[in-house]
């Protein structure tokens, strides 16, 4: 019996032979009749997808601890947590002030590789120069912030915390540019995807030890995620020191002036364009109770379900913009996106109507004053999304300024309207939507007429 099962092993019978044909034979009419084709999948779409991958990954870690802590402190106290948050964002774009666009188009633009490395670490230098100056002037700073929000009264660990975030975020910023800039959206994934593990285990480990307070929740979502990753980045690049033969002599302050001159409007417009849906959140905290402040705060936390799909497409498509310079590559581009507006607005309506289930559900009946700031809020950040998908062109143009002074007005209008309007938070989303909109189509206007100029 065994020599017969080593006979069948070694194939040496004719069943054996018979049954190896069939096989070949089969799989030859199978490849024929059946072809498999390989999907293939357009290099931008494929970026897209692994930074809006990772992108939901990372605001999924923030919203679930958010969510978190607002079912656990409530109204009054998540409103602390809230203008800490809005503290740390503010004070990196104010910090960053449009040097990571700025690095984008510059290095985009240019062809020698020496002063692309060069402009690298200038702005590496620069980031870090002004976290250490804030960590100068936090004992001042916080003494002001006090002042001004008196319902963060005692909380003076939790607003260090915040402005030493607010330097971190920004220093990291720098860094997703960089990665930007040199198209490695593989590394831009990577970190994104690790930035959002981080906020995860600490938190749960916070749960493990049974340390929950408003300060460690804060510390999971920016503080200790920020720190860790800006401090491997940081001795990784001093460890492998790939490019140090490439740091020729150079002027680095030409170099640091050029980020900054175009940096300047850009940063203008960012920090204004941020400040529009915190400019109502601070009224409220400074004219009314804490529960209106905690109902705005919690439309603010559902909101970046279309800001992540909007940074994911903005990631992939600000480098090549950034390089356009024919009016016929403009007009194309305008057509494309043109041409996604049906299946864009589908989209965006269907993730509205859901979070807005989703919201009820998950807040519960303490919150559910927020669901119309919700729709509000997202009907109008839609609408502004898929705008500013157009008005990127001023890159292209390289008239930055253009959106500066437009978002300078809409600050100027909103601090007006929310000063004259009830204060409420649904009255000061409506405000908020409104001037946002408004902006966006004169942008727009203003961009054809620079096209018809060029005509």
């Amino acid at each position: 019996m065994i020599e017969v099962l080593n006979w069948l092993k070694n194939g040496n019978s004719f069943l054996t032979k018979t049954w190896r044909l069939s096989i070949k034979s089969n799989k030859h009419i199978i490849q024929k009749n059946f072809k498999v084709k390989k999907i293939k999948i357009h290099p931008k779409l494929k970026s897209l997808i692994g930074v809006l991958s990772a992108n939901v990954f990372n605001n999924f870690s923030s919203f679930a601890i958010t969510i978190f802590a607002a079912r656990l402190l409530g109204p009054t106290e998540f409103a602390k947590l809230a203008l800490a948050v809005a503290i740390t964002v503010n004070l990196s774009t104010f910090l960053d002030f449009g040097t990571s666009i700025a690095l984008v188009r510059l290095y985009n633009a240019s062809t020698d590789i020496i002063y692309k490395s060069n402009l690298i670490r200038v702005i590496n230098q620069f980031k870090y120069g002004l976290l250490i100056i804030i960590c100068l002037l936090i004992y001042p700073a916080t003494k002001l912030i006090i002042n001004n929000f008196p319902i963060l009264k005692g909380m003076n660990l939790l607003i260090y915390l915040a402005i030493i975030s607010g330097g971190l975020h920004s220093i990291w910023k720098s860094t997703r540019a960089i990665e930007q800039s040199q198209k490695d959206f593989r590394s831009f994934n990577i970190y994104t995807w690790v930035y959002g593990f981080l906020r995860l285990f600490v938190v749960l480990f916070l749960l493990v030890v049974n340390h929950i307070s408003i300060i460690s929740i804060f510390a999971s979502l920016y503080f200790l995620p920020l720190l860790i990753l800006t401090s491997f980045k940081n001795i990784s690049s001093y460890i492998s020191k790939k490019s140090k033969n490439k740091y020729a002599q150079t002027n680095k302050y030409h170099i640091l002036k050029s980020i900054l001159s175009y940096g300047f409007w850009v940063g203008i417009s960012t920090i204004c364009f941020t400040l529009l849906s915190q400019i109502p959140q601070f009224t409220l905290a400074t004219t009314t109770d804490a529960d209106e402040v905690g109902i705005y705060s919690a439309a603010l936390t559902f909101i970046p379900i279309f800001i992540l799909t909007n940074d994911a497409i903005r990631t992939i498509i600000l480098p090549d913009v950034s390089a356009i310079n024919s009016l016929e590559e403009r007009k194309r581009y305008k057509k494309i996106i043109l041409d996604i507006a049906p299946i864009f607005f589908g989209l965006m309506l269907v993730i509205l109507v859901i979070m807005s289930f989703t919201q009820y559900f998950i807040l519960g009946n303490s919150y559910q004053a927020s669901i119309p700031v919700f729709i509000i809020l997202g009907i109008g950040m839609v609408i502004v999304m898929y705008l500013g998908y157009l008005n990127i062109l001023v890159h292209s143009i390289g008239v930055p300024h253009i959106d500066a002074l437009i978002n300078i007005s809409r600050a100027f209008i909103l601090c007006i309207a929310t000063f004259i309007l009830p204060k409420s938070a649904i009255w000061m989303a409506g405000a908020y939507t409104a001037v946002s909109i408004s902006g966006e189509i004169v942008i727009k206007k203003i961009i054809n007429i620079y096209h018809q100029k060029y005509e």
